[in-house]
C-alpha cells in the first residue's frame, strides 16, 4: 500500500478544502471583499465575556488571505500553523500519489493533529490570563 488510510483520507478532505478555498477566491474576486471585513461576533465571548478558544480565528483566516501572516499569527496561532501542515501535507501526498515517492509512517499525522490543538489550547489560556488578570483584551 503506498498510501496509508488516514492519509488517503486526509488528502481527499484536503482536495475538497483547496476547491472550496479557490471557489471563495473567485467570489471574492467577482463580488468584493465586503463580506471579509465583518467579523461575526463571538456568540460564547458575548454570553460570558470571556474568549473561547476559536476567538481570533475568523480575524486570523482573513489576515492569512490578505497576506499578513504575522498579523495571522498573532490573532489566532493555530491557523498559520494550520496553513503551513495543510501544504506540507497536501504536497507531500501529490508526490506519493503521483511520483510514487514513498511514504512514511501511516499515524504521523496524528502528531501534528495534537500539535494543532495544544496550540490553540495555550493561546486561549494566555488570552484568558492577560483578560481576566491584567484586562488586556487581546481581540
Amino acid at each position: 500500500m503506498i498510501m496509508g488510510e488516514y492519509n488517503k483520507t486526509f488528502y481527499e478532505i484536503g482536495k475538497w478544502l483547496l476547491a472550496a478555498v479557490i471557489a471563495a477566491a473567485v467570489f471574492v474576486l467577482i463580488f468584493g471583499d465586503s463580506l471579509l471585513t465583518h467579523v461575526p461576533e463571538c456568540v460564547f465571548e458575548t454570553a460570558t465575556g470571556l474568549y473561547c478558544p476559536g476567538c481570533g480565528g475568523t480575524r486570523a483566516v482573513i489576515a492569512l488571505f490578505e497576506g499578513h501572516p504575522v498579523k495571522s499569527f498573532l490573532y489566532h496561532p493555530a491557523v498559520p500553523y494550520a496553513f503551513i501542515v495543510y501544504c506540507v501535507f497536501m504536497i507531500r501526498m501529490f508526490l506519493v500519489k503521483h511520483f510514487n515517492v514513498k511514504s512514511g509512517k501511516d499515524g504521523r499525522i496524528n502528531i501534528f493533529i495534537y500539535i494543532g490543538i495544544g496550540i490553540i489550547f495555550v493561546q486561549w489560556i494566555v488570552k484568558l490570563i492577560l483578560l481576566i488578570h491584567y484586562g488586556i483584551k487581546v481581540i
